[in-house]
This record gives C-alpha cells, sequence and structure tokens, in this order.
C-alpha cells in the first residue's frame, strides 16, 4: 500500500531527521537502543494513580523486568496476576445509553526458561491470557477472550555495550500518559545499552484494537501496523524523563461492502510525532509533566473503478500538569487539549485528535465521565473507554478540560483522592466531581483495590443540563 503523497514526503523527510539526532545523541551520550514489553500491565491503574497519571515506560527487556537477578546456567521465572475491572454509569437521556456496565476478568499466568552464561542469554516467556466479560450498552452480552504472549528474547555484552535482540507476542506501552498505544501487539525490536541515561527504541508492531481472541483468519485481514522509534533521557540536566518519538500508523486494505462488482475499500497512513517530559523535583517535592504530539495522515475511500476519496488529519495533542505536596497533601493542577474538527458535517479535513490504542489515566481516567464522554455522539470520540476500542475517528470536535486533584495517604496502604475537572467539547460545558480511593494490599497479599465514583453535570447550548453518575472498580494481584 503506498503512503499518502505529502504523508510519504513527510515521513521520508521528517522521521529520518528524528532517527539521524537520535543516532548523533546515542554515539555522543554512550546511549541504549531499546523498547520494552512488560508483564504488570494488569497493575496499570495502580501505577498511574501513585504517578499522576502516568506509567513510566521503563528501559528494560522482559527477562530484566521478570527476573533481574539470574545465576549461571538454566533457570526458571514464574509470576500469576490476576485482575477485575467494573464500570457502571446512569443519566444522561435514553439516546445517550444512559443506563449501562461492563466488567471484566483477567487471568494472566506467566512463566519462562532462561539460559545465563557470563554476560549472555537467552530466554523464553510464555503466558495464557483470559479476559471474561459482560457488558450492558444496549443489550446484555457475554464475551470471552483468548489471547497468549510469547516472547524470545536474547542478548550479549560486546566492548561494554549491551545488544539485545526481542521479539513475539505481548503487551506494549509507547508512551508514558496512554495517548499513543497501550495494548497486546506483536512486536520486533533491537536494544542497545550503554547506560540509563540516554536510550533510543526502535520497534515494529502489529496490533488490532479489538478485544477479541487471536486468530489467523482476522489477523490477516484486520491487524494495524506501527513502527518508528523513541530517543529518551533519564534524570539528566532539569529532567526526571523526557522523550521525543515518531511513529508511523498504517491501516490495512479493507472492502466495506459486499457488492463484488463495485467494492469500496478504505486504507490509511498516520504519522504521530511528539515529545514527554516530567521535569526533577523543584521547592521540594514539586514536578511538571508535559506532552505535545502532532498528528498528520490520510485515509482514503476508494470505489472500483471511478471515484476515490479522501480524509485528511492534521491535528495536536497537548497535555500539561504541575503537582507536588504541601503539608502532606497531595496537589495537581492539569489541562488537556486536542485539536478539534471545525465542520459540523464529514468532509475531506477531519482534523479532530485520535490514536491507535489510546488509554488515558489523567485527570481520573477511567473514573472520568468528561474524559472519556461514553455516550452517543455525532461525531467520534477521542478516546474510548475500557473494551470499547474502535478504529481510530479523527472526525471529532475535540476536548479541552482542565482538572485540580487533593490526595491524602491515610495510612501505608490507603490512600484517597478528589478530582474537580471541567471540560468543553461536542457534549457541551461538564463540570464533574470524583471521589476515589485506593488501596495497597502488600500486608495480606501483593495486590490492589481501587474505587471511585464520578458526578458530572453537562450544560449544552445554554440549556439542557443532564446530569451522570459512574462508578469505576479496579483491582490487580500477583502470586
Amino acid at each position: 500500500m503506498k503512503s499518502p503523497q505529502y504523508l510519504y514526503f513527510k515521513i521520508r523527510f521528517t522521521f529520518p531527521i528524528i532517527i539521524g539526532a537520535s543516532l548523533l545523541l546515542l554515539f555522543s551520550f554512550s546511549t541504549e537502543l531499546l523498547s520494552e514489553s512488560y508483564s504488570g500491565y494488569l497493575w496499570d491503574d495502580y501505577k498511574a494513580q501513585t504517578d499522576w497519571g502516568r506509567v513510566k515506560v521503563r528501559s528494560i527487556t522482559r527477562l530484566e523486568e521478570s527476573k533481574p537477578e539470574r545465576e549461571e546456567g538454566f533457570g526458571f521465572y514464574h509470576k500469576i496476576f490476576g485482575a477485575g475491572v467494573f464500570r457502571s454509569q446512569k443519566g444522561g437521556e435514553n439516546k445517550d445509553e444512559a443506563g449501562k456496565y461492563i466488567g471484566a476478568v483477567t487471568g494472566n499466568p506467566q512463566f519462562g526458561f532462561y539460559y545465563q552464561s557470563g554476560s549472555s542469554f537467552l530466554s523464553m516467556t510464555l503466558a495464557p491470557r483470559v479476559i471474561a466479560s459482560e457488558s450492558k450498552l444496549i443489550e446484555e452480552k457475554r464475551n470471552s477472550v483468548w489471547d497468549a504472549e510469547g516472547i524470545v528474547s536474547m542478548g550479549t555484552t560486546v566492548q561494554n555495550v549491551r545488544v539485545n535482540l526481542e521479539g513475539g507476542r505481548g503487551w506494549q506501552r509507547l508512551d508514558g500518559f496512554g495517548f499513543l498505544f497501550n495494548g497486546m501487539a506483536n512486536y520486533g525490536q533491537i536494544q542497545l545499552a550503554k547506560n540509563e541515561i540516554i536510550s533510543l527504541s526502535l520497534i515494529s508492531l502489529r496490533m488490532k484494537p479489538e478485544e477479541e481472541s487471536f486468530n489467523p483468519k482476522a489477523w490477516n485481514y484486520q491487524r494495524k501496523e506501527i513502527w518508528g522509534g523513541a530517543i529518551r533521557s533519564n534524570d539528566l540536566l532539569f529532567w526526571e524523563n523526557l522523550q521525543f518519538f515518531g511513529y508511523v500508523y498504517k491501516e490495512p486494505k479493507l472492502v466495506t461492502s459486499d457488492n463484488q462488482l463495485t467494492p469500496n475499500s478504505t486504507f490509511g497512513a498516520f504519522l504521530y510525532t511528539g515529545f514527554e517530559f516530567r521535569s526533577k523535583n523543584f521547592w521540594e517535592n514539586t514536578s511538571v509533566d508535559l506532552s505535545v504530539i502532532r498528528l498528520t495522515g490520510n485515509r482514503k475511500f476508494k470505489s472500483y473503478p471511478w471515484e476515490e476519496s479522501k480524509q485528511s488529519t492534521n491535528s495536536i495533542l497537548a497535555y500539561a500538569s504541575v503537582h507536588g505536596e504541601l503539608q502532606n497533601i497531595l496537589l495537581s493542577l492539569s489541562g488537556l487539549y486536542t485539536k478539534k474538527d471545525k465542520k459540523e458535517r464529514s468532509d475531506s479535513e477531519s482534523n479532530g485528535y485520535a490514536a491507535p490504542l489510546a488509554e488515558p489515566r489523567v485527570m481520573g481516567g477511567y473514573s472520568s465521565f468528561l474524559l472519556y464522554e461514553s455516550v452517543s455522539l455525532t461525531n467520534d470520540r477521542v478516546f474510548y473507554d475500557i473494551l470499547d476500542k474502535k478504529t481510530p475517528g479523527f472526525e471529532n470536535k475535540g476536548i479541552r478540560m482542565i482538572g485540580i486533584q487533593s490526595g491524602y495517604q491515610f495510612y501505608s496502604f490507603l490512600r484517597g483522592d478528589i478530582f474537580i475537572n471541567r471540560s468543553y467539547s461536542e457534549m457541551g460545558k461538564g463540570t464533574e466531581i470524583i471521589l476515589k480511593t485506593t488501596s495497597h494490599l502488600e500486608q495480606w497479599v501483593n495486590g490492589f483495590i481501587s474505587a471511585s465514583v464520578a458526578y458530572a453535570k453537562v450544560e449544552q447550548n445554554g440549556e439542557n443540563n443532564r446530569e451522570f453518575f459512574r462508578i469505576y472498580l479496579s483491582s490487580g494481584f500477583q502470586f
């Protein structure tokens, strides 16, 4: 599939510039070349809650994460993860699908084998994965998803440079705030590691946005592709973490009609470039988070053999947060902006931000009704709710959102938070308050339980106030 012409030139020149600059830093600072697959994704809700909405992408391989200390010779490691989520929503109108719920239970036992010889290793990780869910959006539906992680890693050290190769199928995260991609994928990666100060990752992955059982036939026709790289810097100058990235997202050519004589098809290619930043602490425990993503590309629609139309996208996402601690009270002020499509109807310019597989957990994350807007809208949504993933829809009206968070650590195992958010979107002007409590069960079992309730009021066109209640429960355990 050919890339759209103007995107082709962007990729041809912009992406090599990113890689070239990264290579320059690679040799200037003694860098790492790496990406990451990680096993603790079922704990994302807890990790984000304790790190201001971020789940940091750590620069380690799956073997290093699962078995950091290894003896010479053959070895074995295992973990068992379990998790559960439940979300219920009430309010609004019938057309908003006012009363609905989604619940899911996930089991993910993992085990691996490795051989360690000096600084060299070879490992294999296997992890069956099953999700059982029940939902009621319009009608009740039960579903089970069978999947598995299978990862092969090998590595050695050559002249103080760590060389790793890793590939297979596993859970991947491309950015810390979840604005780009977070989910299962077939992937390949290479790592050259010198130290933890500067790192460069190159990755190619294939995925599907829907939660469904791994099916070769479906993957042949529905898989999406992402390839690109990111340069990261940790604990240097005035930042605790800094990342620049560029990723190309390509959709397959899909036939969208059953008419064999004049079949309709659609395909697309999009370029995501941006940066992510967290400052070092100042004023004792205060720091700043920034994330900016630029999106360009288009999706083509073809009706054989005569007609072809194009939906172009030129959009941006920006997020900023200042957070810290004042007399044992945790405080945060955040803002999120995504560019909107200014036209009221679909046309050739659809400039709303959308991502291949986004899971933002900032500003309350899944607890927030205003962030995920899980109601029926005329256009596409910016972010889709848990187990409700869809192909990115760039025909959306964006989000402008500000929020205040206040939290307190009552005990070592119990924390409470209050979020107050204000948003401007296609729904109208919305205000919400979220009460959330999170408990780490380390004293009894290695796990967590988080519960929240949100109340939101949305004003549309100066009238027609609608109220929404949202309950979100999340838990994760490791045995």
